[in-house]
């Protein structure tokens, strides 16, 4: 099975995944994926190894596109391998960090990811230590993104993004302007042929369309089938 669900922020919103609220991971094996779309955290600070540890010591295998709150050049100077047929950087054994632009093959399922978003309050951040430059993707980045999208049709059953598309942004929140991403995920959303669409960012639980969703806490179960649903858990909110 895979799970997806919204921003952990470290050891902040990860409640989400304790014994309590996702007791059903006592069933799962490190076959099973739980996937965080951004703002996961665990690689920022001093803290990185105990937040890590949260999910090194879970049944399932971690997996977490990046959003804007990363510590980018920590993140990356991780080792880069090829995971399920895209790039990854493997922060253990148990964890991966999903690349930007790439489509990858889990549970039979065409996975493709672009992650990254804008921090809105980074100009009271402090570069470097809490904001990196590298939270929007490069243009390296959008033109692998696009020619791994060509590789493979246009096609795919999931795509997992933090930021949303640009034709969307209104539902989520009408004083949000976009900016490039925003626009590049438009883009592709109108070029696309895939199943279902989930992002974060926004600290939200809603659907955008019948096929694209935001979320925050909710969880979502997929089966190799893509079969998709809401996963109730115990909820201690």
């Amino acid at each position: 099975m895979i799970y997806i669900t919204g921003d952990t922020h470290g050891n902040i919103d990860n409640k989400k995944l304790n014994d309590i609220n996702f007791p059903i991971q006592k069933t799962l094996t490190k076959n099973d994926y739980v996937i965080v779309v951004g703002d996961m955290g665990i690689v920022w600070d001093d803290n990185d190894q105990k937040n890590q540890d949260f999910y090194n010591f879970r049944n399932f295998t971690t997996l977490f596109i990046d959003g804007n709150h990363e510590n980018f050049n920590k993140l990356y100077s991780f080792e880069e391998v090829d995971f399920k047929g895209g790039k990854a950087h493997k922060i253990s054994d148990s964890i991966y960090h999903l690349k930007r632009g790439q489509v990858f093959n889990i549970n039979n399922l065409k996975i493709f990811t672009l992650g990254g978003a804008n921090s809105i309050d980074y100009m009271y951040r402090i570069p470097f230590k809490s904001w990196w430059p590298q939270e929007l993707p490069s243009e390296k980045e959008y033109e692998e993104a696009f020619n791994n999208l060509e590789k493979h049709n246009y096609k795919v059953d999931i795509v997992l993004t933090h930021s949303a598309p640009y034709s969307y942004l209104p539902l989520i929140n009408p004083l949000i302007k976009g900016n490039k991403l925003n626009k590049i995920l438009d883009k592709i959303e109108k070029q696309l042929d895939y199943k279902a669409w989930f992002l974060g960012h926004y600290h939200k639980d809603i659907m955008l369309s019948n096929k694209i969703r935001v979320l925050y806490n909710d969880i979502i179960s997929i089966d190799e089938n893509l079969n998709i649903e809401r996963y109730e858990g115990n909820r201690d909110e």
